[in-house]
Parts: structure tokens; C-alpha cells; sequence
């Protein structure tokens, strides 16, 4: 009984062609950073710097998010086209995952709608309670105090301390 090994040059070019579809297919998610962050950048422009006087103006959070978000997309195409991708192909949809991408995004619109109704520290414990739920998170520790409590960071941050009208 004999057995042939498969040709080399046949296995190399299929895991050539994978890795370099691979680099493509991961430069997309860096460009589209960069881009979304040269387009913050670009937006941010046209909030008022405040008076010349304070340290940080308005402007400030949104530029350094932006420049943060160009700096990750370069580092992220360099690393993705430099280690060349793997071989390995990204597996299909599923139509349950499709099902928690749609509740997701629904419970973000609910959100919104119910911000406008219900004050912030309702509304967001409602939602990470939500977004808890879909992700797959059970018992009492992640349906409750997980948003029980990133909700009151939040508020003590932007509400509090930031003074960010909610």
C-alpha cells in the first residue's frame, strides 16, 4: 500500500493565496479605522475651542480619540500585512449569530428611545442588561450587578465629575 505525499508546490501556492487573501481581509478592518478616524478628526474641527485660556478645550476628547483611532489602524495594517495572515478561512455565518447581531442593534435603538423617556441610570442598566443577556450572560452577576455597576461608573464619570449634562 502506497501512499503519495500531495505535492508540495500545489499545498504551498493554496496556503499562499490563503495568507494573502488573509492580509487583504484584514487591512479592511484597519482602513476602515482610519478612516473613521481621520473623519472624527476632520468633524472635530468645527467644535469651538472654548476659551484660550482653559487647558483642554472642547476639542480636546475628540481629537485625541481620533489620532488614537489613526495610530491603531496603521498599527494594525502594518502588523496584518508584515505577519502575512493566517491560513485559516473565517468561518460562515450563522443564522443565529445573525439573530444576536440584529437584537444587538435593536437594543441600541431602544436605548435611544428610551434615554429620551427614562433617565440615563435607568435606561443604561436596561440596556447592559440587554446587551448581557444576548451575549450569553446568566445568573445574578451579570444580569445584575455587572450593570448595576458599569452604569454608576459611568454616571459618577460623565455625570459627576465631568458634569455632562445625561
Amino acid at each position: 500500500m502506497s501512499t503519495s505525499p500531495a505535492p508540495t508546490s500545489e499545498v504551498t501556492s493554496a496556503q499562499e493565496a490563503a495568507r494573502t487573501s488573509s492580509r487583504w481581509r484584514e487591512l479592511v478592518p484597519a482602513l476602515a479605522g482610519v478612516a473613521l478616524g481621520v473623519t472624527t478628526l476632520a468633524l472635530s474641527t468645527q467644535i469651538p475651542d472654548g476659551a484660550a485660556s482653559v487647558r483642554f478645550s472642547p476639542r480636546w476628547w475628540p481629537d485625541a480619540l481620533a489620532f488614537l483611532l489613526i495610530g491603531l489602524g496603521v498599527v494594525h495594517a502594518v502588523l496584518s500585512w508584515v505577519t502575512g495572515g493566517t491560513d485559516e478561512a473565517p468561518e460562515p455565518a450563522t443564522r443565529a449569530g445573525a439573530i444576536r447581531l440584529v437584537a444587538i442593534l435593536s437594543a441600541i435603538v431602544g436605548y435611544g428611545v428610551l434615554w429620551y423617556f427614562v433617565d440615563f441610570r435607568v435606561s443604561t442598566t436596561v440596556l447592559f442588561v440587554a446587551l448581557t443577556y444576548i451575549a450569553g450572560g446568566r445568573g445574578w452577576k451579570a444580569l445584575l450587578l455587572f450593570p448595576v455597576v458599569t452604569t454608576m461608573v459611568l454616571y459618577l464619570l460623565f455625570g459627576v465629575l465631568l458634569r455632562v449634562p445625561l
